[in-house]
């Protein structure tokens, strides 16, 4: 029931074809060119808003938070900058986490590539940039310590990381819409049974699990804490301490659909909150919903784990992609994913 208007980089960016947007606009990449991503969405709140901003990727958070101010017609559905990033920064979370009763994996080093190739903590590890970063786009799980040199020399020396103790799975996903009082507006629990990569990627296949009510009253209670309303998705993993915060995500995230599907959603929630509205509390939803990213287990079908993408999922899923209601957008979508792999594949010509 709401107004959507979808800005892209290039005219065939998939969120453009949607029939669900009513206006479409072309506007610079928040990647290369973070200004000029802001200044666009300045101009089209301008002539369609005031808009409330949703940012699908973490250098459009990055654009929108700390660049220049943002015009009357742009509504952030964020506290502000500082709530936000403190919860971005992964080496903030063992504080905010520990003050609300929650665990994290235990920290081994917080230093420069320069200072860890100097001095270096011993593997099995994980290493995580400390803020969202296009040199180190993932936690990379280590075994070695020549796997952590070899990762180390790919790295700029000044890339701030954090490295911490190699966690075990199940990937636990937990989100939430906090209002601006600190209350819990929606919450949503999944587990996943498969992730890409297999030791520190995404769930690939996940299955709507009930709410930990405890592990729901921490997590709120630490986002409170630091002062955050809005949409989060909180990652943990299983160590022998118990559950362990890995990740806070203040944007849609990959899975979201498995929510949607289970009966929660959390975007109208959250937009319920933007606005200073009160949303609908918390209520029950389906457990048993599966969810498969389909991109994720292809790949992994191509590096040798053919069985999982045979392996059939139990109804009702739903998965990253298709939605049956939008066709042209989903094809485009996944033709656009398919592409790059294909791309990335092919050999790379002499000289460039």
């Amino acid at each position: 029931g709401l107004r959507v208007v979808a800005l892209g980089p290039r005219t065939t960016s998939p969120g453009l074809w949607s029939r669900f947007a009513e206006a479409r606009e072309v506007g610079p990449d928040s990647v290369a060119d973070a200004r000029g991503f802001a200044s666009a969405v300045g101009r089209v709140a301008a002539e369609y808003g005031p808009l409330v901003v949703y940012a699908g990727n973490e250098e459009a958070i990055d654009a929108l938070l700390d660049g220049p101010a943002t015009p009357p017609e742009v509504l952030l559905p964020y506290p502000g900058a500082g709530p936000t990033q403190r919860l971005r920064d992964k080496s903030a979370l063992p504080e905010l986490a520990a003050e609300a009763g929650l665990q994290t994996p235990m920290t081994y080093a917080r230093a420069t590539v320069a200072e860890l190739r100097i001095e270096s903590p011993p593997a099995p590890c994980v290493v995580k940039p400390v803020r969202p970063s296009a040199a180190l786009d993932h936690a990379r799980v280590i075994d070695s310590d020549p796997g952590l040199r070899s990762l180390l020399a790919e790295l700029p020396a000044s890339e701030l990381l954090l490295v911490q103790e190699r966690a075990a799975g199940p990937l636990i996903g937990l989100a939430l819409v906090m209002d601006r009082e600190g209350v819990v507006a929606a919450r949503f629990q999944q587990v996943a049974h498969r992730t890409w990569p297999p030791s520190a990627g995404g769930s690939s296949l996940a299955v709507s699990i009930a709410p930990d009510e405890d592990l729901v009253s921490k997590a709120a209670r630490m986002l409170s804490a630091a002062g955050y309303w809005g949409l989060a998705h909180i990652q943990f993993l299983t160590t022998s301490r118990g559950h362990a915060l890995i990740d806070v995500n203040p944007r849609f995230y990959g899975s979201l659909p498995l929510a949607l599907a289970a009966g929660v959603n959390l975007p109208a929630a959250w937009h319920a909150v933007a606005l200073g509205q009160s949303p609908v509390r918390p209520r029950p939803y389906r457990t048993g919903v599966s969810y498969r990213w389909m991109e994720g287990e292809i790949t992994a079908a191509f590096r040798g784990r053919r069985r999982e993408l045979l392996h059939r999922v139990p109804t009702p899923r739903t998965g990253a992609m298709w939605a049956p209601d939008d066709r042209l957008a989903s094809t485009m979508l996944a033709a656009g994913a398919a592409s790059a792999k294909v791309i990335r594949r092919l050999p790379r010509r002499r000289g460039s």
